[in-house]
């Protein structure tokens, strides 16, 4: 049977799937979240195998060879979730509770049992006939367990993605390098796919094959190794570094919704020593200008005060009201406005000024700059100078 236009597709995204997981398993292995990347690769890439070979009618031959990768899409999922879970938060490990997370796949393998011991002709005949008679049953409910199951782990993967946006302002002056947009777009993107997928199945239950039988979203799950495969492995070397890892551990797990009282109860700093450390912390900024350095740290500029990143984060958020991320680019941006008003530094690009204030993002440079001044820098150096 000659290959179709989308089975050329599954072919191609399934060999991608399996040279992207053989790359994160040998290169970058050191990153913990990148064996459940890979493994997530290698599921994928199976069940891409697996539509290829039911399309082209590949098991008639061997029958029971099918039922090897049947329910694999439960592994998806929740390897997406331990993927982000263990790229966001470097101090956890797997546990044996985190196999529950494979609970689903090993309860519809025992309900599987039954046709494992049919005939080769038999189990042929029974599931080669569900593409021309009522489907049964058990085949809906398992694609509707896919959606619940997919909804669930993507929904948490998006909150854990966006906690951790938020909680890296707390330790980081510039986060560029360490955002993780690319794999909250991985993640809608999935959400989306399994979007596509219910809605093939609602139609199959109101009697219409859409897709010829869920095409859409298997090209979707091509489409989704190749985007999340070479994210992983691009952004694998930024994560991979040993400085950027060390800091990430400083990521604090306690509840952000925790009272601010409560959250530093026993931190042991008494408000005398708060006001001297503040006064400290206003010198150094003034003076030697640590806010230069562009990969400046909570836990760097800790040092450089002689205080715990602990109480250091404590005196920024409650007395100041401000995260790190926001102290420090502040400074940033107000020695990028004392120097583009200076007119012996007119003949310097704003860029060139941006980087030499600590800044290392031209992108980054831009929006910080207008959420502080509502101008952008070339307005402002502009509107000043003339």
């Amino acid at each position: 049977m000659p290959l179709n236009l989308a089975d050329i597709i599954l072919l191609l995204g399934a060999a991608q799937g399996f040279l992207l997981a053989f790359l994160l398993l040998q290169k970058y292995r050191h990153l913990y979240a990148n064996r459940f990347l890979a493994a997530g690769m290698f599921f994928y890439s199976i069940i891409l195998l697996d539509l290829l070979f039911a399309e082209i009618g590949a098991y008639k031959a061997s029958p029971h060879a099918m039922l090897t990768p049947a329910g694999f899409a439960f592994t998806i999922p929740p390897l997406h979730y331990l993927y982000t879970k263990f790229l966001v938060d470097r101090s956890k490990k797997f546990t044996r509770l985190d196999w529950l997370h494979f609970l689903p796949l090993v309860l519809y393998k025992l309900y599987l049992i039954p046709d494992f011991l049919k005939s080769g002709e038999v189990l042929y005949e029974t599931t080669s006939k569900l593409e021309y008679e009522f489907l049964p049953l058990q085949f809906h409910i398992f694609n509707w367990m896919i959606v619940i199951q997919g909804i669930v782990y993507l929904s948490l993967s998006i909150f854990m993605i966006r906690r951790y946006s938020r909680q890296i302002k707390n330790i980081f002056s510039s986060i560029e390098k360490i955002k993780m947009d690319w794999l909250q777009t991985i993640t809608y993107l999935a959400l989306f796919m399994i979007a596509v997928f219910a809605v093939e199945n609602i139609f199959l239950l109101a009697g219409t094959n859409l897709s010829n039988y869920f095409n859409f979203s298997s090209i979707m799950s091509a489409v989704n190794i190749y985007v999340m495969g070479y994210l992983g492995l691009y952004r694998s070397e930024v994560f991979g570094e040993s400085k950027i890892d060390r800091a990430l551990t400083q990521i604090p797990i306690e509840n952000e919704n925790k009272d601010p009282e409560k959250k530093y109860e026993k931190s042991g700093l008494t408000p005398k020593k708060n006001k001297q450390c503040l006064k400290n912390l206003h010198n150094l900024m003034q003076e030697e200008k640590p806010y230069i350095d562009s990969e400046l740290t909570l836990g760097r500029l800790a040092e450089m005060l002689d205080i715990s990143p602990h109480n250091l984060s404590e005196i920024i958020n409650s007395s100041l009201n401000q995260n790190f991320f926001d102290f420090i680019n502040k400074y940033r941006v107000e020695a990028v406005k004392q120097n583009l008003l200076d007119p012996s530094q007119k003949h310097f690009t704003v860029i060139a000024i941006a980087f030499d204030a600590g800044f290392n993002s031209k992108t980054a440079f831009n929006t910080i700059f207008k959420k502080h001044t509502g101008h952008t820098p070339s307005q402002f150096r502009k509107q000043h100078l003339l």
